[in-house]
Parts: structure tokens; sequence; C-alpha cells
């Protein structure tokens, strides 16, 4: 299993638009093959900071993934946010266990 988490930092507040790119691709996300989860949020302390989560089954799951004909209007949409930074990290997991 891999995961992927971080921060996406913008200009101004996470305005309507950019909460409809997120769940357009969130939705598009959550039916391919391999995405276990797919998520992003808006901190709720601060609103220019989005924060990215993702749990994929495999390496190749992640790769079509970047492939797929939602990515590209996506990538167009953080094009008008004034994307200042962005922190994301993949960590690849051995091992689990659920924690109650």
């Amino acid at each position: 299993m891999l995961i992927i988490a971080g921060t996406i930092r913008i200009e101004k507040p996470a305005t309507e638009e950019v909460l409809e790119a997120c769940r357009n691709m969130m939705e598009a996300t959550h039916q391919e093959d391999g995405c276990i989860d797919y998520v992003f949020s808006v901190d709720p302390i601060d609103p220019t900071v989005l924060h990215v989560f993702e749990r994929w089954e495999t390496q190749e799951a992640l790769n079509d993934h970047f492939l797929t004909s939602h990515m590209t209007p996506f990538r167009e949409a953080m094009a008008n946010w004034g994307v200042n930074d962005m922190d994301i990290l993949k960590f690849a997991v051995g091992s689990f266990e659920r924690m109650r």
C-alpha cells in the first residue's frame, strides 16, 4: 500500500471554485482501480492550506491515476489557484494495524 500525504498552499482562502474542482477530482478518482482513499480538505485554521491524503493499493494504480482524463482539468484548475507551495510525500507501507 502507498500513502500520499501533504499540503498545497494557495494564495487566497479556498473558494467554491477550488472546492468544486477538488470534489470533481475526488469523485472521479474514487472510481479508479486501486484507489482506497483520495481526499482534499481545507484546513479549518488556515483556509489557504489544502490537505491531501491518498491511499493506493499499488504503485501501478498510482501511475495510472496520473494518466487519467480527469487529471488534466484538475491541473488546469490548480493553475488558477496561485499555488505557493506543495509539500506532498509518498510513503510505502509495509505493514499496518487498525487503531481503536
